[in-house]
């Protein structure tokens, strides 16, 4: 059995929690697309303070999504990015998803910073880098919700996966896979959050356009098993 840290950076609205799912009901459900049940899953809010206090018992750890910027002043950013570190460390397999990505790079020395081009949302395209086609053989199709996006490869990683809107949008290296996109939101979830934000940082004509790309098929179950797949080599 993995026994893996899920480790949350926000909470979804009580609203779209108790519709639809919370955070960790939508991290536990992606893991599972590339394991089965075979998880042993224990839940930590980085951005209430709580962070795991042996990291190195885990087999992988999985950093989530917020809205916050991995720049900003947040007292509760600094211990996470040494805890990544630490995580790499003692080779525990570590993932990171949208801010979970961001923060890996940062914590590696990377630059985060916001996109000239505005925000990416909704369904995109993301191709594999050629020195890293071999992870597989076709594009995943995933929604994308930011703004922020990493600005270079830290050194000791890759990147393995762009896009037209985040050319550094997956890094992988010696027991670390990160991807910008969002592989755990569901149309249905993205919908909620979409309608949500009108009147906030995101302009409606963005929100109106993201409202009509997120029909289609999208490949979480083969971003899952990707992700699965840096865990057991790093095991």
């Amino acid at each position: 059995m993995n026994r893996v840290a899920i480790v949350l950076c926000d909470d979804l609205g009580r609203r779209i929690s108790s519709q639809y799912a919370t955070y960790e009901t939508l991290y536990a459900d992606f893991l599972r697309l590339g394991s089965g049940n075979d998880l042993d899953i224990e839940i930590f809010r980085a951005h209430e303070g709580n962070l795991p206090g042996d990291i190195w018992s885990f087999d992988a750890m999985i950093i989530g999504g917020s809205r916050a910027g991995v720049y900003e002043p947040h007292e509760w950013i600094p211990p996470l990015l040494s805890m990544i570190r630490t995580s790499i460390d003692h080779q525990v397999a570590t993932w990171g998803i949208c801010f979970g990505h961001q923060a890996i790079a940062a914590a590696l020395g990377a630059e985060v910073a916001k996109s000239s081009d505005g925000w990416n949302l909704a369904a995109q395209t993301y191709e594999f880098c050629e020195s890293t086609s071999a992870l597989a053989a076709d594009p995943l199709r995933l929604i994308a919700f930011h703004q922020d996006q990493v600005q270079s490869v830290p050194e000791g990683t890759s990147c393995y996966l762009t896009s037209t809107g985040c050319e550094v949008a997956g890094l992988i290296g010696d027991n670390l896979m990160t991807m910008q996109p969002h592989p755990e939101f569901t149309p249905e979830v993205t919908t909620a959050i979409l309608e949500a934000s009108r009147g906030s940082v995101i302009p409606d004509s963005d929100i109106d356009d993201a409202l009509t790309r997120l029909d289609g098929t999208f490949t979480s179950a083969t971003a899952s098993e990707l992700f699965w797949s840096s865990v057991h080599a790093a095991l």
